[in-house]
């Protein structure tokens, strides 16, 4: 949940009614020393989170209710969002913008406002509803079913999470090596990238598609790469079990080298002997692990890595690479002459306009 936050992705709690997901909730809360407002989905109306028409001067303004702009004023904080699925379609509809854009009426919520949801079972709720797949498809979906040891605890000692967890900090080279990771697993898996279950109840549920692996890639980065139970709840949760399955499995098998020594000496890694997989997915990062800081130099450094494994027979993998690398290319900067061999051979198959080989 930590981690999903300073992502920016939203967590659904599912559980049992009074299995204590508001408990578990507020008590992170308190914890990180963060404020927490609760709106109960079931008992509002969609203009509780689409906002109030208000007459002014300038014309009419859509009006954030208290709870948004506490939050707004805190500048972080959690938005629990309670019984989602006992609220009616349209309240869950006016919910979504929430979820997705992150506004209230005409209120923008800070970026330090994290947002979870809770959930019963729609079985175990009254009068509920299965999840629309669009608002389904936004969030890391965790099922809270704790121990009864863990109850037992609680009752003796007190209900408290601890004040940190295993979450790293934010940095945009781990994200970027986490979007590579991901989008070399789809090269291999392509049918995976999007999937939506024909069946209501699953399609209400986590499932793959190219928002939620990207979302994926967004919390991985937040997790040691080690912590395999963390890293396997966080992908199941976003993209299923299945798909997040296959995933963790691939990446535990693809031992890829550091970008940064690849970038320090490109020949160091045995590329005519590289499988293609492996190749795409090495190459992917030292792209994305070079461009990850927008400058010029780490552009112009991704380029020699490219060219050495085109030369060991590489081409098309690297071609592709450099595809990319070409649309990230920072303003003012040309290509080195190590980029020149790619250039014809891209803008000749029309996967690049003129004006971008330029």
């Amino acid at each position: 949940m930590r981690a999903a936050g300073r992502a920016g992705v939203a967590v659904l709690l599912w559980g049992k009614p009074g299995i204590g997901k508001s408990s578990l909730l507020g008590a992170l809360a308190e914890a990180e020393g963060l404020p927490m407002e609760t709106v109960i989905a079931s008992l509002r109306e969609p203009a509780d989170f689409a906002g109030l028409p208000v007459v002014q001067d300038a014309g009419v303004a859509l009006s954030a209710p208290a709870w948004a702009t506490r939050l707004a004023a805190a500048d972080e904080g959690y938005l629990f969002l309670d019984e989602l699925t006992t609220a009616p379609p349209a309240v869950q509809a006016a919910a979504l913008r929430v979820v997705l854009d992150r506004v209230v009426g005409d209120l923008a919520l800070p970026r330090g406002v994290r947002i979870v949801a809770a959930a019963n079972p729609p079985e175990q709720a009254a009068d509920g509803w299965d999840l629309a797949a669009p608002m389904a498809n936004r969030f890391l979906h965790i099922d809270h079913t704790p121990a009864t040891d863990d109850w037992i605890d609680g009752m003796t000692t007190g209900f408290r999470v601890a004040a940190s967890g295993r979450v790293l900090d934010y940095s945009p080279i781990l994200r970027a090596a986490s979007r590579a990771e991901v989008a070399s697993f789809i090269r291999t898996r392509p049918d995976l990238l999007h999937a939506l279950p024909q069946d209501d109840a699953a399609s209400g549920r986590a499932w793959p598609s190219h928002r939620t692996w990207t979302m994926t890639a967004d919390v991985l980065a937040f997790l040691d790469p080690g912590d395999t139970p963390a890293t396997l709840l966080a992908a199941s949760g976003l993209v299923g079990e299945g798909a997040a399955t296959e995933y963790i499995a691939w990446r535990s098998l693809n031992d890829l080298p550091d970008p940064a020594d690849v970038l320090a000496d490109p020949e160091s890694v045995s590329w005519a002997t590289l499988e293609p997989s492996r190749a795409w997915a090495t190459l992917t990062a030292v792209t994305a692990y070079a461009t990850a800081d927008g400058t010029k130099t780490g552009w112009l450094s991704a380029w020699a890595p490219l060219a050495v494994a085109a030369g060991a027979g590489l081409q098309d993998v690297a071609a592709a690479n450099a595809r990319a690398l070409l649309k990230s290319r920072p303003t003012g900067t040309n290509p080195p002459s190590s980029a020149k061999a790619f250039l014809a051979i891209l803008t000749e198959a029309g996967l690049i306009p003129q004006e971008v080989a330029a």
